[in-house]
Formats: C-alpha cells, sequence, structure tokens
C-alpha cells in the first residue's frame, strides 16, 4: 500500500525507465518526454462533450470570464499567465477580445494542416493549478474529464465508457447534465428538479460505473452570475419592480418576452440581450431572487451561482480532482505508459508493463478516489452512524491529516495522535467484525487502510511527549 507522494515518485521513475528503453524510437520518446513534462505541470481538466452541449460556456463559469469559445477551429487549453497572450502550433498569435469570446489570429504560416491545440494564458485565480481544456474531441491526454451533456442515455454513457481507460475505474471522469435550467419547461422550480433527478441517476451502477459523480448544472445561468454587469443588474431590478400580474403573461415565451410593445421599461434590444445571456429560465429565476431578497448585484450573483449548480460542482472538482491532483497526474501517466508499452512492442516492455500494473494495485488512493464516489452516490453503504466519519477519513473534506482526523487547525500533536489512533481503533473493529455485509466490509478495510496510513504520516513525526 502506497501514499500519493510514494505514486508520484515511482510513476516518474517508470517513465524515466521507459525513455531510456525507448530511446531509438523517436515517436515513443516523444510521448514520454511530453508525459513527463506534464506529470510536473498543473491539473489538466478536459471540458468535453458534444457540439451545444455548453461546454464553453460551463468554461467561461469556471474561470468568471468570457473567454470561450474562441473563434479557431481547434481545442483551446486555458492557463494562467501574467498577462492575456495565446499559442498557436508553438507560435505567439495575436488575441483579441470581442462581446462573444476571443479571437485568435494565426497568420498562414500557422494555419496549415488539421488538429493542434491553441493555448491561452490569462490572469486567473482558478487557473493557478488548473489547465482548463475547452475540448473538441476525446480528451485523452487529460488528468481529469467534465464530459458536459444535454441528457444521458445509452449513446452518451458508451462516449463516456470510451474514456474511462483501462488501468482503474473512472475516478477522473464526472458527468454534467447540462440543461437544468429547461427542466419542466423552464420554470422557477427547474434547477430544482434537474438535481433531484441527478442525484437519483447518480445512484444507479451503470453511472457510477463510468463516472466519479454527475451533477445537473445551467453553464449559461452559472456564466451570467460569474460576470453579471452593473447594467444587467438595472434591468433585471426593474423587471423584477413590476407587479408580477404584469409581467408574468411575458415570462411565458421568448416571443413575449421580447416583443417591441412588452414590459415598458425596458426597450426591447435589452431585454433580447438579456436573454441571450441568461435565458428564459435564468431570467424567470433571476427576477424571483431580485423580488426575495437579492437587491445587490453581489448578492444576486451569488444566489444564481447556488442556483445554478455551479457552487455544487466546483466542490465536487475540488475534493474529487483538484485535491487529488498527485495521483489523478499519475494515472494520466500510466494511462498513457500502458498505451504505448501495448502499442510499441519490445523486449523489456513485459518488465515494464508488469512493474506498471503492480504500482497501480498497490495505489490506495486510487481505492480511496473509487469508494468515495460508492458511498456519494449510495452504491456501496456503511452503517449510518460511521458515513461521515468515512468520507472525512478518506480525503472527502481535504487530505490533510487533520482534515482526514476533522482536528481543528489549533490541535495540539498530542490531540492529532489521540485521534488517529481513535480512527483505528474504530475501523479495525468494524473491518474484522461480522456485523457488516461483505461488500461493506470491504469499504470498512479501507477506510482502515486510510487510518493506517495517516498514523504512518505521524510516525515520521516525533512522537509527542505524553
Amino acid at each position: 500500500m502506497i501514499d500519493d507522494e510514494e505514486l508520484e515518485q515511482r510513476t516518474y521513475r517508470l517513465l524515466n525507465d521507459a525513455a531510456h528503453v525507448y530511446r531509438a524510437v523517436p515517436p515513443a520518446a516523444a510521448v514520454l518526454r511530453s508525459t513527463l513534462d506534464r506529470l510536473a505541470g498543473p491539473l489538466r481538466i478536459a471540458v468535453a462533450g458534444p457540439p451545444g452541449s455548453g461546454k464553453s460556456t460551463l468554461v467561461n463559469a469556471l474561470i468568471g470570464e468570457e473567454l470561450a469559445p474562441v473563434e479557431l477551429s481547434a481545442e483551446v487549453a486555458y492557463r494562467d499567465g501574467t498577462e492575456p497572450r495565446a499559442w498557436w502550433r508553438d507560435a505567439e498569435i495575436p488575441v483579441v477580445r470581442t462581446g462573444s469570446g476571443l479571437r485568435l489570429t494565426p497568420d498562414a504560416r500557422h494555419t496549415g494542416g488539421p488538429g493542434g491545440r491553441a493555448v491561452v494564458e490569462w490572469p486567473s485565480r482558478v487557473l493557478r493549478r488548473t489547465e482548463l481544456i475547452d475540448a473538441r474531441g476525446p480528451a485523452a491526454d487529460a488528468d481529469a474529464i467534465l464530459y458536459v451533456t444535454p441528457q444521458l442515455g445509452e449513446e452518451e454513457l458508451r462516449t463516456v465508457r470510451a474514456a474511462r481507460g483501462r488501468l482503474a475505474p473512472p475516478v477522473h471522469v464526472m458527468i454534467v447534465l447540462s440543461r437544468a435550467d429547461a427542466t419542466g419547461g423552464g420554470w422557477a422550480d427547474a434547477l430544482l428538479t434537474a438535481k433531484q433527478m441527478a442525484r437519483r441517476r447518480r445512484r444507479e451502477p451503470r453511472t457510477g460505473m463510468v463516472s466519479q459523480d454527475l451533477l445537473a448544472v445551467s453553464p449559461l445561468i452559472a456564466a451570467a452570475a460569474r460576470t453579471l454587469a452593473g447594467e444587467e443588474f438595472a434591468v433585471i431590478a426593474a423587471l423584477a419592480a413590476l407587479p408580477k400580474a404584469e409581467s408574468e403573461p411575458h415570462l411565458l415565451s421568448t416571443d413575449r418576452f421580447t416583443a417591441a410593445t412588452a414590459l415598458a421599461p425596458v426597450d426591447a434590444q435589452r431585454r433580447v440581450r438579456l436573454l441571450q445571456r441568461f435565458g428564459l429560465g435564468g431570467v424567470r429565476l433571476a427576477l424571483t431572487l431580485a423580488r426575495t431578497g437579492s437587491d445587490t448585484p453581489a448578492a444576486l450573483a451569488e444566489r444564481l451561482q447556488e442556483h445554478s449548480g455551479l457552487k455544487e460542482l466546483q466542490a465536487s472538482i475540488a475534493t474529487l480532482f483538484t485535491a487529488r491532483r498527485p495521483v489523478l497526474r499519475a494515472r494520466a501517466a500510466l494511462t498513457t505508459l500502458d498505451r504505448l508499452l501495448r502499442t510499441h512492442r519490445n523486449p523489456a516492455a513485459g518488465n515494464l508493463l508488469a512493474q506498471l500494473e503492480l504500482l497501480v494495485a498497490e495505489a490506495h488512493e486510487l481505492r480511496e478516489l473509487r469508494l468515495l464516489s460508492a458511498l456519494r452516490s449510495g452504491r456501496v453503504t456503511v452503517p449510518r452512524d460511521h458515513a461521515v466519519d468515512a468520507a472525512r477519513l478518506l480525503g472527502g473534506s481535504g487530505t490533510s491529516v487533520g482534515e482526514r482526523l476533522g482536528m481543528s487547525p489549533d490541535a495540539t500533536a498530542a490531540e492529532t495522535w489521540a485521534a488517529a489512533r481513535a480512527a483505528g481503533e474504530r475501523w479495525r473493529g468494524l473491518a474484522h467484525g461480522r456485523t457488516l455485509t461483505p461488500a461493506a466490509r470491504r469499504a470498512a478495510e479501507t477506510v482502515l487502510a486510510s487510518s493506517d496510513l495517516i498514523a504512518d504520516r505521524l510516525d515520521r513525526l516525533a512522537a509527542p511527549i505524553s
């Protein structure tokens, strides 16, 4: 059993060994050099999905800027930078901000041939440790994937299953249902209904087989909330001030809302712009919130983000992806290496493949992620009075020793040691007892292993004087 630090170190050594073996095979050597470089970089999250699913809008919502879609037929990676800059095929190119995103303008020297990835650097706190990729197709080289789709049927499940990879269950995939604001006709309770449906779908075994989590989000409302302008708030406030009996008939359809003679305090042009930004469901929601206490731009933006599902998505990304950067980067690197070893046969490949499979089998953090997903979805249960404790010890509230043990930041070393010993005794009793089902006992054994790793980490420090 190994922790994330050892997983990273052994992954790096294995990639270096493979680079030595394949040094005379240019295509394989290039892949390995690129993989080693990415292993030290930020977590790469691909936002993938079918055209028109809302993935570019979701990128904007996550960054908090209107950057996507870029006017260039290519995949676009967004990274943190000191100033706005862009590259295409390793050449810096001009970047212009428009009313609907960015325009990148590579000249004729850089546009030959299909494919490729544009890179945009943009000053952003969100992008400091995470690179977001607005994917145009399969996101094979990403560390984690947000699969954005309006619906989740058999075709979508097959697509996500194809991105799962061979090495392990899909600890790197999260599904986002992106038409939450249109559920049930798009009225005020649409988002709540969509979230309830997502929670039910999350518990389905076939969903758990292809993803870590499933969430309902409105990228359109989320992006509008993150970039809400003062003028837009003024329009919403003016419409919200009208008597409901006067305004609601005009919220039944887009044609009624944008009619030239409708809603006299706000001209049709501004209403059209509001509709483009929020959608009809988002306009209805914004007016409801403005009438019920969200009387400042900041307050309205905050509540719109909550209702849109963005806050829940951000929390899930933080718990399942960002907090697990080392293990997800290592997993992506090992997946690439596994594919290379099976494609480029070499006398030494068999030994490297055996080392790789042993490393994956020993990586406890991958087991933690799989169990966290199963507990969140309800596919696996532990006794109810131990469920919160299990999720916390597995790293569901943070991966530091203190966070796993639920300790106050000012807890003493003696208190931390006592909590660690108590956790080990608690879960050893459950794992070795006879009261649990086989599935629950296996879950308890994984939690116990996490408790033992916490004790191992504490053992590396000087024991407190009792």
